[in-house]
């Protein structure tokens, strides 16, 4: 499994798995997260997988060129970053990218830079790479990595897709991810039924016992899980596709830092839309 070193973000891998398998990666990434979500991580698979030379899935891990971006030693794997600690990747410094932008790759097929601290940059930079990303080569591809997407020009995020990423807190083991698989079971049958009023009951239970987001990142998880055990059972195919989806909802917007009491709420209030 190429996401295998990925801790948690489990919607955001289900959702690169098949463009990985496929080899249908684009050109420019925001990869967007906290520190500690795992977006260092992410660019490395992403990189490896742009430069792997195995036909099947990506990255396989085994291929020479896979080895060689393992040991950082890959030529056409570029990681550029700030020359001082504090400071912000320079319009020099983006000017030297591009131009290495046009030196086709030595070995790979596509030449792939991974731009630390993107949304550090000033706005003479972020122009010099937004004209990278409009006019680059088409081998050429860019992962930009932000702690907050928000400090990027509007024009660049335009130029990229954004992929949001989940600080990860401790992993939930033993009894606490057995309870929270049993609760998110019982939430998903009583949402199933649009039982409203037992789903606030079991939400105020949460909000006592102030889960964590990767405690509600878990349930959304285990619900979706359980939603979709329940369709070649013959029950409510429409409703199960609403609640995955609800569930895809609610992933997405915790990676934007929405408050999980919120969501909650959101839960509740989804038993009676149509």
């Amino acid at each position: 499994m190429p996401l295998t070193s990925l801790v948690g973000n489990h919607a955001l891998k289900e959702q690169l798995m098949p463009r990985l398998s496929g080899g249908t990666l684009g050109h420019a990434f925001i990869l967007a997260g906290p520190a500690g979500s795992g977006k260092e991580e992410l660019a490395r698979i992403l990189a490896r997988a742009m430069v792997c030379d195995h036909p099947g899935a990506k990255p396989c891990g085994s291929c020479p060129a896979c080895k060689k971006a393992l040991g950082g030693i890959h030529p056409d794997i570029i990681a550029v970053a700030p020359l001082e600690e504090g400071k912000a990747i320079t319009v020099d410094q983006v000017r030297q990218m591009r131009a290495d932008a046009y030196v086709r790759p030595n070995e790979a097929p596509r030449k792939v830079y991974i731009v630390e601290q993107a949304d550090h940059m000033r706005v003479e930079g972020q122009n010099a790479m937004l004209k990278l990303l409009e006019e680059g080569p088409s081998y050429a591809a860019f992962l930009l990595l932000a702690e907050n997407q928000g400090g990027l020009l509007t024009t660049v995020r335009s130029r990229c897709e954004t992929l949001s990423l989940i600080a990860q807190e401790q992993e939930l083991s033993g009894p606490e991810e057995e309870q929270t698989a049993l609760l998110a079971r019982t939430m998903a049958e009583l949402w199933l039924a649009g039982d409203e009023a037992g789903l606030m009951a079991l939400c105020a239970e949460y909000e006592r016992k102030k889960w964590t987001r990767q405690q509600f990142s878990s349930l959304t998880r285990y619900m979706t899980e359980h939603l979709r055990s329940l369709l070649p059972t013959g029950a409510d195919r429409r409703r199960i596709l609403q609640g995955t989806q609800l569930m895809d909802q609610f992933r997405l917007a915790l990676a934007h830092n929405v408050n999980p009491a919120h969501l909650a709420g959101w839960l509740c209030a989804s038993c009676t839309e149509e």
